[in-house]
């Protein structure tokens, strides 16, 4: 329990606690290695173990399932901007919103270089205020895919849908395909 333990800098796997790399740059990074569509299934896991375990431990499968339950601050499925089906952030494409909105919340923290826990880092990305930018983006994006944008929102969403949509990652093989359909229809 986070009031009474504290913030985690350890997992257990099979017994044995292993140190970790618990900063939230950690775990952004993690995340969006689980978002790159050209990495493969393993690979992403991988990356998931050699980023946060300073020493990995012999369980890989343990390890990371026990990797992705502490990205999860602990199982609460909280952090994957996913929860209602719509893809409502990327930390590649938002980098610089989600950044300066959470350091706000953080009162400076972030852009001090202080080290900031992962779950602290989530926590404060959940508690950003209404009047943040990207709150502002967030409510868009899920108003816009809900298809309940009223008037003056789909005039604000024509002036600066390059930043409100998302982009679409496609694999190679995936864009490949898209582009031999598109020549088609030339």
């Amino acid at each position: 329990m986070i009031l009474t333990d504290g913030l985690p800098t350890a997992i257990e796997v099979e017994g044995i606690e292993y140190d970790i790399n618990a900063d939230y740059q950690t775990g952004i990074k993690i995340i969006m290695a689980f978002e790159d569509s050209e990495l493969t299934q393993y690979e992403k896991c991988m990356v998931l173990v050699e980023l946060l375990y300073k020493e990995p431990p012999h369980n890989l499968n343990e390890a990371i399932k026990q990797g992705i339950r502490f990205l999860d601050c602990g199982g609460n499925s909280q952090g994957s901007g996913e929860s209602d089906g719509i893809r409502k952030y990327s930390f590649t494409q938002d980098d610089k919103y989600i950044y300066r909105a959470v350091d706000g919340v953080l009162q400076g923290r972030l852009s001090q270089s202080n080290f900031i826990h992962w779950w602290e880092f989530v926590l404060a990305f959940m508690e950003l205020p209404e009047e943040c930018f990207m709150s502002r983006l967030i409510y868009l994006r899920t108003q816009k895919a809900k298809r309940k944008l009223s008037k003056e929102e789909r005039e604000l969403y024509y002036k600066i849908r390059d930043i409100v949509d998302l982009k679409e990652e496609h694999s190679v093989e995936e864009q490949k395909q898209i582009n031999e359909f598109m020549e088609l229809l030339k």
